[in-house]
């Protein structure tokens, strides 16, 4: 049955007399903050990615979720709502069973952190809205769009039932902007960006690489390659000097992986037949040594009052790195060269910040160059798909 707009909203400000607190926890994963990105920069509309929810029962007996609502707040004030029903919950929750029973939560464990957003590595996730003791709710991404600089998301869960627990309210702040720090683009002339953080492009739902940026370059042919494309050398971005894109120490350096020419696309291979040899093959690499999703990469880390920051570069050709662990750059040397080492389509520079030393286990955050020009913009903003950017001197 579905319930007025009007009682939702009432079910979240009841206190129950039988409530005791903490028997349901709303938690998440990234579990602290996270990251806007523009839309539109000169309007001021924006977008957040809640990548993963949980509501799990630590209560001894089962509870039933009624509604789920997601607040942004700013000075404390709900700015704008969005409240998620029983009949939608029904159909989310045998996504999420489905999604546990797969075992894709332990494979995966950089995009879902089963430890952290469950408590606990091998989670009991429920196949309905009535949660038995133990067990919990998922919640997978879901994008909210806004005007303006919300300071904080709430997600709260209210309950039906004669002994139903007061609602349970998990909070996480909303940064806006970019990471602390300044940087410069990590390639020099003329590329195009491929994939940013735009919704449409894959980066923007995986947690470690929300707001990265796979770049390569155009030819005057229109492609990214000459002749057939079946050679790492026919592509145009192949064998670019990759630049550190601030001060910083080396602390991790991958140097051995070949370049992955399989996944090239073959010539007259449809589309269609490409994407699903790519599927199998990063199935594969899942299963296999996580080094190679990344493949050759180095990672810098910048200092900030407000703590490290790291920079990713991946895809590196095999033996183009001459750094090690504990060596210290500056803004603009080279790190390596562009190549097609590790899960890449086609030789292409992968690159995002994050807050942690590892390629895959950390949280993305949002980049700001200060070198680079968009030709085809209206006026300043953040680099999104498809963009053409152009580095100064």
């Amino acid at each position: 049955m579905k319930i007025p707009r009007m009682i939702v909203a009432l079910l979240f400000l009841a206190v129950l007399s039988n409530a005791q607190a903490g028997e349901v926890e709303v938690r998440f994963y990234p579990a602290k903050k996270i990251w806007s990105h523009p839309l539109e920069n000169a309007r001021q509309f924006n977008s957040v990615v809640l990548q993963n929810t949980a509501i799990v029962n630590h209560s001894d007996r089962p509870v039933t979720l009624q509604a789920l609502r997601i607040d942004l707040l700013r000075g404390g004030s709900v700015v704008q709502s969005q409240i998620i029903d029983a009949a939608r919950l029904d159909a989310i929750a045998k996504g999420g069973a489905a999604l546990g029973a797969s075992g894709m939560l332990q494979l995966v464990d950089f995009q879902f952190a089963p430890k952290l957003l469950f408590g606990t590595d091998k989670p009991t996730i429920s196949g309905e809205r009535t949660l038995a003791p133990g067990s919990a709710f998922y919640l997978p991404q879901q994008l909210l769009t806004f005007n303006g600089s919300p300071e904080q998301l709430r997600v709260s869960a209210a309950f039906s039932g004669g002994l139903a627990p007061a609602p349970a309210i998990g909070a996480l702040e909303i940064r806006h902007g970019s990471a602390p720090g300044k940087y410069r683009f990590p390639l020099e002339g003329r590329w195009w960006v491929g994939a940013g953080a735009t919704p449409h492009s894959h980066h923007r739902w995986a947690v470690p690489e929300e707001f990265a940026l796979d770049i390569l370059q155009i030819g005057a042919n229109g492609l990214t390659f000459r002749g057939d494309g079946s050679k790492m050398s026919d592509y145009y971005a192949y064998g670019a000097p990759v630049l550190a894109v601030a001060d910083g120490e080396v602390v991790a350096v991958l140097n051995s992986v070949p370049d992955n020419v399989g996944m090239l696309r073959a010539a007259g291979e449809s589309l269609g037949d490409f994407q699903q040899r790519l599927r199998a093959g990063q199935d594969a690499m899942l299963t296999g040594a996580r080094e190679n999703i990344p493949g050759n990469h180095v990672i810098l880390r910048h200092e900030d009052k407000n703590g490290p920051v790291y920079s990713v570069y991946a895809h590196l050709q095999q033996n183009s790195s001459m750094l090690k662990v504990g060596d210290q750059v500056k803004a603009g040397a080279r790190i390596g060269k562009l190549g097609g080492s590790g899960n890449s389509t086609e030789p292409h520079l992968h690159f995002h910040l994050c807050d942690a030393p590892d390629a895959l286990n950390c949280a993305g955050m949002p980049v700001s160059f200060d070198n680079i020009e968009i030709p085809f913009s209206d006026w300043n903003r953040a680099v999104q798909s498809g963009d053409t950017v152009v580095t100064r001197p």
